[in-house]
């Protein structure tokens, strides 16, 4: 749609699922008070729609899905998975665990009083709020959890084994049309 003055208008959908309202944005104490602050992972993706950071709404729906998919999929701690504090970042809109201070740590993991920690995703340190995590019915809070990053030999190892895998699938079609064109 165009309108008068030759601005185009679009419209974007988004499926945002309800559960992401189960998530709550912690305001920092200057936000407190502040009516338009979103309360929790539902009104971020609405906020970001709203000012056209389109990007950002597909990123925090990306990251907040993958979160919940791993629970959905009941971890059993032995898979490459970390747990932690997480933040919303209002820059990219990544959710997840913030990027580890030059010590090795994150921030939030010992200490609940410390500021949000720099987006895991873009870096971004000013532009962040603590997440916390409920589940419906319940008081807890529970922590975040994600896919933990490979490190380089275990990468090595993963693509190693996907090449593998990739070339005895095309030995067996090869295969599979030697014997056919023989048959024939």
């Amino acid at each position: 749609m165009t309108t008068e003055d030759g601005e185009t208008v679009r419209e974007v959908h988004l499926k945002v699922d309800t559960r992401f309202a189960m998530i709550l944005v912690t305001p920092k104490p200057d936000e407190i008070n502040d009516a338009n602050f979103p309360r929790n992972l539902h009104n971020a993706a609405e906020l970001f729609l709203r000012v056209d950071m389109v990007g950002a709404a597909e990123t925090l729906r990306a990251s907040t899905a993958a979160m919940m998919d791993i629970y959905s999929d009941n971890p059993d701690g032995k898979a490459g998975v970390q747990l932690g504090r997480a933040c919303v970042c209002w820059s990219c809109g990544s959710a997840g665990l913030p990027k580890p201070d030059a010590d090795g740590k994150r921030r939030g993991d010992s200490d609940t009083n410390s500021p949000p920690g720099a987006c895991g995703s873009c870096g971004e340190a000013m532009q962040t709020n603590w997440l916390k995590v409920t589940q419906k019915g319940k008081k807890e809070e529970i922590p975040w959890i994600e896919q933990a990053a490979m490190t380089p030999e275990e990468k090595v190892q993963k693509d190693a084994a996907e090449k593998l895998g990739k070339r005895k699938e095309i030995e067996a079609n090869v295969a599979a049309a030697l014997k056919e064109r023989s048959d024939a």
